[in-house]
């Protein structure tokens, strides 16, 4: 008791909390009820206070992503700023000491939970884990929880086809009748990306040799475009053959530096998206510039090129993404090889085709002869036919 009626006590600590608080500390209150809720307004405020040096998740992926920015593609920003949001979203007010591997394994869950593919979930946790790092550079955290994160599961990437037979018809037919269409054709023949098409320059193209040589891409500064310099990866600089019919179809300009499918200059972007899509329409096909990629690796393995020699053509940096076209496409044509015998042996073999009754549905139309019956010999219904 304090000789002015208020009540007093005096405590020791030693490295409490989160800031290893260390010293006496006195309290007053009229009650000892006061005093009481004193202390213990003091040790949550020490409980809760942020250690030396720690940071908000918020405050780590802002200053990371400021450092990263300037060394990204202009294609690649939207993607990294759009899961930067999300992760500022669910941990940004979170201690980067306070996050754990349960918290991003439950968040990563979720996602998935939502629909997301497995490259978008590994793509979300990639940057989540480049945040931490940087923290653990910087001193924020001592480990990466990230690091010790099992792999969750999204939903299967979408298989990506070849053009349809139809499209690739229509893109034959039209093949000159713009230098959008002389694009998609080039495409077809080349395997290339269309960045690496669209930024292709009179100075590239190897007419006595039959090559071009691939070094270069497009990106897109908001509406502005941009000539990296360089291919997506190291093994997208290449070169590539052109075939007779490519050789055709292309454009010679006098000045080395014109570009090839766009000779007045690159467009913007919206425009160029236009263009694209008007062609699309204006010839009735829904091939994606990426498919005309996926009907180039058709064309050689139909020529039975090695897909060793395939992965160099068309840039790919790990074979296994040759590959999985190859397997999807000899699955194709396996379906394609089972068609055609079952047409033989119902037609041929068998003496019977896919004409049937109208009425019940019979198949068994037709005499072991061949002929076509008059009259159906399972319910009597008399049969015409066009031919």
């Amino acid at each position: 008791m304090r000789p002015d009626g208020r009540r007093e006590t005096t405590k020791s600590y030693k490295d409490f909390g989160p800031a290893h608080y260390s010293g006496r500390k006195h309290f007053y209150g009229k009650t000892d009820a006061e005093v009481d809720a004193a202390i213990a307004a003091f040790e949550n405020e020490l409980l809760h206070a942020p250690a030396p040096g720690s940071k908000k998740i918020r405050e780590l992926s802002d200053a990371w992503w400021a450092e990263t920015e300037k060394k990204l593609s202009p294609n690649s920003l939207g993607s990294y700023v759009s899961k930067l949001n999300e992760i500022e979203e669910e941990f940004g007010d979170l201690d980067a000491r306070e996050i754990t591997a349960q918290m991003i394994f439950q968040w990563l869950k979720r996602k998935a939970a939502q629909g997301y593919s497995q490259k978008g979930i590994t793509g979300r946790k990639s940057v989540l884990n480049k945040v931490l790092e940087y923290a653990l550079a910087t001193g924020a955290i001592d480990v990466n929880p990230c690091a010790s994160v099992p792999v969750v599961k999204g939903m299967p990437a979408k298989k990506r086809h070849p053009a349809s037979e139809a499209d690739i018809e229509k893109i034959e037919a039209h093949k000159t009748d713009s230098l959008i269409a002389r694009l998609y054709y080039f495409m077809e023949y080349t395997g290339c990306r269309i960045g690496e098409c669209v930024v292709l320059q009179e100075k590239d193209i190897d007419r006595a040799h039959h090559k071009a040589s691939i070094y270069k891409d497009l990106a897109y500064d908001g509406q502005k475009p941009i000539v990296k310099g360089s291919a997506k990866t190291e093994a997208g600089m290449r070169e590539v053959d052109l075939y007779d019919n490519v050789l055709e179809i292309l454009p010679v300009y006098d000045d080395p530096e014109t570009y090839v499918f766009f000779p007045d200059g690159l467009p913007r972007k919206s425009p160029y998206e236009t263009a694209l899509k008007n062609y699309r329409k204006q010839i009735g096909i829904t091939a994606t510039a990426h498919q005309m990629r996926h009907t180039y690796a058709g064309i050689m393995h139909s020529a039975e090129i090695d897909v060793k020699d395939t992965q160099a053509r068309m840039g790919h940096s790990s074979i296994v993404m040759t590959q999985d076209i190859y397997t999807e496409i000899e699955r194709g044509h396996s379906e394609k090889v089972r068609n055609k015998a079952n047409d033989y042996i119902m037609n041929e073999r068998l003496g019977r085709n896919k004409k049937s009754c109208p009425r019940c549905g019979s198949s068994y139309v037709r005499a072991d002869d061949g002929h076509v019956f008059a009259y159906c010999p399972d319910c009597g219904n008399a049969l015409t036919w066009e031919n």
